[in-house]
């Protein structure tokens, strides 16, 4: 009965848009973060003949994981400074949502979609070393989008550049100078991004079907972090994230996320945003 109710979501999210999505979840949905590997070897054998297409894939993943419960340490190095799971469906956390539903649309098994894990969440490793160590994880959002072979930036192409602006800035060092993560590494980038208050239904409706999109906040410059938040954006306007305040993975209007305001402190949550796909990851 699970697998039915499992493989019926994949028949009911539509390949072309999300026009009809419900904001009523189906109970199998729910029911993704609890299941064993075997059963997700099935699903994914099924997703594959379902959907050819990469982006169909991951929509139809990101969306069965709504309802999975928030997780700030989800995922780690399986050993070492952090002992957490390299792999794990069962909580999430932002990074960590792209991360395994980019290697689960990849991937045909479970145990694929783990060692997909190496090339996504690390850099490539030197001199046949294991490359699964926390130094050399790709800790910071922003160089991943820039440097990595599976994402590319599209900020530029769906807006002009009067409706940029652009951030230099020595990633992990903080204005005293010391180290925002215990890794020796700093690095110097350059990232354009739109202002929260050039984000119009004109750009949006530039975005393509299936993207990511990163939330820049400007209160965390001062730490060597410019990007605080990301998730995935279907159509132009659902917003599917695993959002730490809700304490799990949810769907909500991306433009609404986009002007809220903490209560804490009533400051924006978003100060602007960059633009990004994404690439299946060959084995």
């Amino acid at each position: 009965m699970l697998d039915r109710l499992k493989f019926s979501i994949f028949l009911l999210i539509p390949a072309l848009a999300l026009s009809h999505f419900s904001n009523q979840q189906s109970t199998s949905a729910k029911l993704f973060f609890r299941l064993a590997p075997a059963k997700i070897d099935q699903m994914l054998d099924q997703l594959f003949l379902q959907f050819p297409n990469f982006e169909d894939r991951l929509m139809a993943i990101a969306l069965d994981r709504i309802g999975t419960p928030y997780n700030l340490k989800a995922i780690g190095d399986g050993a070492g400074f952090d002992a957490n799971p390299v792999f794990s469906i069962s909580t999430t956390n932002c990074t960590a949502f792209i991360l395994t539903s980019m290697a689960l649309a990849s991937a045909q098994t479970y145990q694929q979609a783990e060692k997909l894990m190496t090339y996504l969440n690390y850099y490539p490793s030197k001199n046949g070393e294991n490359p699964i160590t926390y130094q050399n994880r790709r800790h910071f959002t922003s160089d991943r989008l820039l440097n990595s072979p599976y994402f590319k930036l599209i900020t530029d192409t769906i807006s002009e550049q009067k409706d940029r602006q652009t951030i230099k800035l020595m990633l992990n060092r903080q204005e005293n100078g010391t180290h925002y993560l215990p890794i020796v590494w700093e690095k110097e980038v350059e990232l354009e991004f739109i202002p929260r208050d050039k984000i119009s239904s004109t750009i949006l409706q530039r975005l393509p079907r299936v993207c990511g999109v990163g939330i820049v906040r400007n209160e965390l410059f001062a730490k060597g972090i410019i990007i605080g938040h990301e998730g995935l954006v279907f159509d132009g306007k659902y917003f599917v994230h695993a959002s730490r305040d809700a304490g799990k993975v949810i769907k909500e209007d991306f433009y609404f996320y986009t002007q809220k305001k903490r209560k804490q402190d009533n400051k924006f949550i978003c100060d602007g945003m960059v633009v990004y796909q994404m690439m299946e990851v060959p084995d």
